[in-house]
């Protein structure tokens, strides 16, 4: 079975047209195929499929909001070969809905009266170096190394821990990038 059949499967089980163990058995069963198959390439239409499944239980009004959380980690954990920017931009704005995280975090606020920070989200760790996300603008920024010492480690730890993005205060120049200043 190719990948593109078995994400249409995924994908007539949650519209509830197609064979179903069971809402939650199904979500574990994508969570374990996403992690599978991580580094495989799907088609447009496979990965359409995907983001359509995720969304369609995501809004299912029955199902577990751990469940539906640890789909959104996985899916976030996906590389930018699977899922788009944009389709994980909206994937985090689906978690932060349910963890009821509605706060603007992209407003800047002063420090010391003049540099203006920005709660900038981790969404990939990776041989030292990490891709973090602008919430509100969809804004990444690729292959920013990891700070040395306690600040680093408590990222990462952080990182693990939650199986899913982790909030930095940071500050931004158009010239160098992010600094991190410390976690959110």
């Amino acid at each position: 079975m190719s990948l593109d059949d078995r994400c249409q499967q995924f994908h007539e089980a949650a519209l509830g047209t197609g064979k179903s163990k069971g809402v939650a058995k199904e979500m574990v069963t994508l969570r374990k195929f996403l992690h599978k198959n991580q580094n495989q390439r799907f088609t447009d239409k496979g990965v359409s499929r995907l983001f359509d499944t995720i969304q369609l239980y995501v809004n299912k009004d029955d199902v577990d909001k751990e469940l539906k959380e640890g789909l959104l980690e996985d899916s976030l954990k996906m590389p930018f070969t699977v899922f788009s920017t944009k389709q994980k931009k909206t994937m985090i704005k689906w978690l932060e809905d349910l963890r009821g995280n509605d706060e603007k975090s992209s407003l800047g606020r002063e420090v010391n009266g003049t540099a203006l920070t920005y709660i900038l989200s981790v969404i990939e760790l990776e041989s030292g170096f990490m891709t973090l996300m602008h919430d509100e603008t969809g804004d990444t920024f690729e292959n920013v190394a990891i700070p040395a010492g306690d600040l680093g480690d408590r990222i990462r730890k952080a990182f693990e821990d939650t199986e899913s993005c982790v909030s930095i205060n940071a500050t931004l120049d158009d010239n160098s990038g992010p600094k991190i200043l410390e976690l959110a």
